[in-house]
């Protein structure tokens, strides 16, 4: 199997569940917050070849085809989400091509990506720092790479948002680790399966970037602006506490 067994074998028993939540845009903290951020930092990739790193049913592919990228490359362990991606009727073989491969085990050639984005992809349980070498080998010198997650330092899960985030893992936990696995709940929707999600510190994390060679340029937090938190209660109920990091990294040339 592909990728780790826990993290491959929930996607593909939750993949109905989550073409459904981004096909018919349920997910507020992703049409609403998590969605402009990554964007809004991807700017202009006209003529770019582009990796969408964990792409799921193609979501985040469609949209970089949409801003102009030359060819993105897909990559899923996922076979069901990825034949969705394939069969979406905006898919086209000439602008995007959908790999069933790891991401710790690329199926690119080496320099041969301008960027690569992974959106909300989540961490390896074991050797976690191998898909970041692998990100380095595949992107070309002085190319850029975008890594939206949940955060590591308050994220503990979104069946805790009516308490505080920050009291549901220890400092112990923090440092070394901890797994969240839970079943999802979005607009009335459940996952069939429970997710399965690794978090490392932000040391940790840091670390395998800079391991791999990269140059953090750039880290965003990604939250509700105030507007949308004093008019809508759903904000207030559910952002409790940071719930997303976007990290920017270059190749250094």
């Amino acid at each position: 199997m592909l990728g780790d067994e826990q993290v491959t074998t929930s996607y593909a028993a939750n993949a109905s569940f989550w073409i459904r939540i981004v096909r018919e845009e349920l997910d507020r903290f992703q049409t609403e917050l998590t969605d402009r951020a990554l964007f809004d930092s991807i700017g202009d990739c006209k003529n770019l070849v582009v990796l969408d790193a964990g792409c799921g049913e193609g979501h985040l592919t469609r949209g970089l085809v949409a801003l102009g990228a030359c060819h993105v490359h897909g990559v899923d362990t996922s076979e069901p989400l990825l034949n969705s991606a394939r069969l979406h009727p905006e898919s086209d073989p000439a602008t995007s091509t959908f790999h069933h491969a790891d991401v710790a085990d690329l199926p690119l050639s080496e320099s041969s990506i301008d960027l690569v984005v992974s959106n909300r992809l989540p961490h390896g349980l074991t050797n976690p720092e191998r898909r970041f070498v692998e990100f380095s080998r595949v992107l070309r010198p002085g190319g850029r790479m975008l890594l939206l997650s949940l955060h590591p330092c308050f994220y503990s899960g979104r069946a805790d948002n009516n308490t505080s985030a920050r009291t549901h893992f220890t400092v112990t936990d923090y440092f070394d680790g901890r797994t969240v696995q839970q079943h999802l709940r979005v607009a009335e929707h459940t996952s069939p399966m429970p997710t399965v999600q690794r978090f490392y510190s932000l040391e940790q994390y840091v670390g395998m970037l800079t391991g791999a060679g990269f140059v953090i340029t750039g880290l965003f937090e990604p939250h509700p602006t105030t507007n949308q938190m004093s008019e809508s209660s759903w904000w207030r109920e559910n952002f409790i506490a940071p719930l997303f990091l976007l990290i920017e990294c270059t190749r250094p040339a």
